[in-house]
């Protein structure tokens, strides 16, 4: 294959959150796009599943396309607690000094307010409906094979989606979701409690059901089986052991709608980079649900890797120049998030007493020392800064 003009367009293989984002970012710097993406941008549009947006997130979101207001739930103060321990830290809109600490929306809806940023964009192509089957590497190019279409030539592929052919392994963990209606807690609060199970996280959404409550998202992590066992359970009876592992302090869940079971995957690549192609976002890793860092992080991602081509293509290089600088600024982010989301669930899932003790200790740290609750803050709103 003859080599491809550095000015070419890029190929963005995904085009979910990661993908129209650092399209529209690479667009701002004056650098053409193709995306390709398997799904219609209807059948993105449908997806109904609740995205948790840092307020780092929510800035870069916010300086490519305008997010519709009532799609938007923003969370003001979120509330950290573990199941049979003292110590409960609350992280309020103080401790970023802003307004909130970050939002939720749908996943549909943030896919259809970035296509639309994306149709009326000229550096921007879209081919959706259409699936990615490989991508070869040139000394000067690579090249994408498309399933039904001709191939595809870039100096450059950015893969934005999936972990490709990496091995899968059999889920640790599962993710059961439901929408709540609770009461004794404000709209705009989430709830982060550790139970011996796994993670349990209560997140705002935006319809308000009569004075006193209000609907939360329910992501509860825990052992497949569990997950099974508690997907089939009555709403009694499943109401009862939520409310068991909630505790008191005012909150009180009133009603539980469908459940549904997710296996969830743990997965990073060691490489970033591999010649000319560059991977960001869930092409890089798959993380655990806690804290809601996996669609943060790979905002970071394309934030890092839009500035690094940007300035490539600036001075007339080839933008391959820029990978590796890319790869090497994400490691200190990439490395804590990964330590973060791997390490927290068992931490706090060990019935061991000495860990115990440690846990109570950090939770009432967090509470009582301004500047650790501060800095954690800044770590789950805006990653690693140096």
């Amino acid at each position: 294959m003859s080599a491809i003009a550095a000015e070419a367009p890029l190929a963005i293989l995904g085009g979910g959150p990661v993908g129209l984002t650092l399209a529209l970012l690479l667009a701002r710097r004056g650098v053409r796009s193709v995306v390709f993406d398997a799904r219609s941008v209807e059948q993105a549009s449908d997806d109904r599943r609740l995205l948790a947006l840092s307020l780092g997130s929510l800035q870069t979101i916010g300086a490519v396309t305008d997010l519709p207001r009532g799609a938007v739930t923003p969370i003001r103060t979120v509330i950290v607690s573990s199941v049979g321990q003292f110590g409960r830290a609350v992280i309020g809109k103080s401790d970023v000094a802003g307004e909130m600490l970050g939002a939720t929306i749908r996943y549909g809806e943030l896919i259809a307010a970035l296509s639309a940023a994306t149709a009326s964009n000229d550096l921007i192509s879209m081919r959706r409906s259409v699936r990615v089957l490989a991508v070869q590497q040139f000394p000067a190019s690579v090249e994408i094979e498309l399933d039904g279409h001709e191939p595809f030539g870039a100096p450059l592929a950015l893969s934005a989606e999936g972990l490709g052919q990496a091995p899968v392994e059999s889920a640790s963990q599962s993710a059961l979701l439901a929408d709540v209606e609770v009461s004794g807690i404000d709209a705009g609060t989430a709830c982060e409690r550790f139970t011996r199970d796994g993670p349990l996280a209560l997140l705002p959404l935006p319809a308000r059901l009569s004075a006193g409550s209000h609907r939360k998202a329910l992501v509860w992590c825990m052992d497949p089986a569990q997950a099974d066992r508690r997907s089939v359970l009555s709403d009694a009876n499943f109401l009862a052991e939520l409310r068991s592992q909630l505790g008191g302090r005012g909150l009180q869940v009133l009603a539980v709608g469908a459940r549904k079971c997710y296996p969830l995957y743990q997965r990073a690549r060691d490489d970033l980079v591999e010649h000319r192609i560059v991977y960001l976002g869930n092409a890089a890793q798959t993380l655990h649900p806690v804290a809601g860092q996996g669609l943060n992080l790979g905002l970071r991602d394309s934030v890092i890797l839009a500035d690094q081509i940007g300035a490539a293509c600036a001075a007339e290089a080839d933008p391959v120049k820029a990978l590796h600088e890319y790869a090497r600024s994400r490691r200190a982010d990439r490395a804590a998030i990964l330590a973060l989301t791997r390490l927290t669930p068992s931490f706090f899932a060990t019935r061991f007493a000495p860990i115990a003790a440690v846990r109570s200790i950090g939770l009432t740290a967090l509470a009582v020392v301004p500047n650790l609750r501060r800095e954690f803050a800044r770590l789950l709103m805006f990653g690693v800064r140096f």
